[in-house]
């Protein structure tokens, strides 16, 4: 694969890609903050119960 093949598959891509609507960009952002919420829950909880058991020794 050499350097034209790339320019001209990347044009090609571009000319395909589309703005995403105003719907679409909302969705993403909440799940995006839902996963990061999730993520955030569920290492505090690990946390936690580390705390937990090495606390008694």
């Amino acid at each position: 694969m050499g350097i034209g093949s790339f320019i001209s598959n990347s044009r090609r891509i571009l000319k395909l890609a589309t703005k995403p609507s105003r719907k679409e960009l909302w969705m993403s952002a909440k799940i995006s903050v839902l996963a990061m919420f999730l993520v955030g829950l569920l290492s505090f909880g690990i946390q936690y119960l580390m705390t937990v058991i090495t606390h008694q020794w």
